[in-house]
C-alpha cells in the first residue's frame, strides 16, 4: 500500500518554552524564517505525501489564519485539512477526534519533532498496526526506550540513570487506522495506545538514521534555527 496522507499532531501548547507559546501554537513557530510547522509540510511533500492532515487545538485560530493568508498547499503541491479538538484531548483523543478524515493507514508526525530521515521507507510496508521510527542517542539517561525483538518492539524501558545509550521514539510513525480508539476522549499516543498495542504484539520499530531535534524547550528551540537553515 503506497500511502499519501500525513496527519501532524499541531494541538500541543508548548508549555515548557513560556511566553513563547502564549499566544502561537508550538507548531507556529518561526523557525529559519518560517513557521516549524511548514518545514514538516515541505517535508512531507518531498516524500510523497500530498494529503495533509492537521490535528490542531492550542490557539487553532492562528494555523487557520495562516492557512488562509499564505498559499501553503500550492507552494508544496499539496491538499491541508485541519481538524479542531473541540477540547483538549492528548494526542490519541485528537487521533480519534478525527478518524473520520483518516486513511485506512497514514503516516503521523509530532508537530514538534524533527527527524530528517526518508519518512516514506517507514510509511510503505509494515506488518503491525503500527510502526515508530527510532532514533539512537547517547547518553540515554533523559529518556522513556524501545527495545526492540526483532522488527517487533518488545518493551518500553523508563528512563534509567545508567543508560549510556538507547532507541527512542523519534516523532514518526505510520499507523493504521484499525489502532485508533473510536470513542471520543482524553487518551494518549504516547503512554496509553502505544504501550497496548506493544502488549498485543502489534506494534513494530525501524532504526533511522539522520538530524533529529524536538523544539519543545528553549535550547532545542535555538538550535533548530541553524539545522533548518536553507
Amino acid at each position: 500500500m503506497i500511502l499519501r496522507q500525513c496527519a501532524i499532531l499541531a494541538g500541543g501548547a508548548g508549555t515548557r518554552l513560556g511566553d513563547l507559546t502564549r499566544e502561537t501554537p508550538k507548531p507556529m513557530l518561526p523557525v529559519a524564517g518560517r513557521p516549524f510547522l511548514e518545514h514538516l509540510i515541505a517535508k512531507a511533500a518531498r516524500h510523497g505525501f500530498d494529503r495533509i492532515l492537521l490535528l490542531a487545538g492550542h490557539h487553532a485560530g492562528v494555523i487557520e489564519t495562516w492557512l488562509a493568508a499564505e498559499p501553503i498547499a500550492a507552494r508544496h503541491g499539496v491538499s491541508i485539512e485541519i481538524s479542531v479538538e473541540p477540547r483538549p484531548l492528548g494526542t490519541g483523543g485528537a487521533l480519534a477526534h478525527a478518524r473520520a478524515g483518516l486513511d485506512a493507514a497514514f503516516l503521523l508526525v509530532n508537530g514538534d519533532t524533527w527527524f530528517d530521515f526518508d519518512w516514506r521507507a517507514l510509511a510503505d510496508g509494515s506488518d503491525f498496526a503500527a510502526s515508530l521510527a527510532l532514533h539512537e542517542v547517547a547518553p540515554a539517561d533523559r529518556y522513556e526506550t524501545v527495545e526492540l525483538d526483532g522488527a517487533r518492539v518488545a518493551r518500553f524501558r523508563p528512563r534509567a540513570a545508567d543508560l549510556d545509550n538507547g532507541l527512542i521514539n523519534g516523532g514518526v510513525y505510520r499507523l493504521d487506522s484499525s489502532a485508533i480508539p473510536t470513542a471520543i476522549g482524553s487518551v494518549s499516543l504516547e503512554s496509553q495506545i502505544l504501550p497496548a498495542l506493544c502488549a498485543a504484539g502489534r506494534l513494530g520499530g525501524r532504526v533511522f538514521e539522520g538530524a533529529f531535534i524536538d523544539i519543545g524547550v528553549p535550547e532545542s528551540y535555538a538550535r533548530a534555527q541553524s539545522l533548518l537553515a536553507p
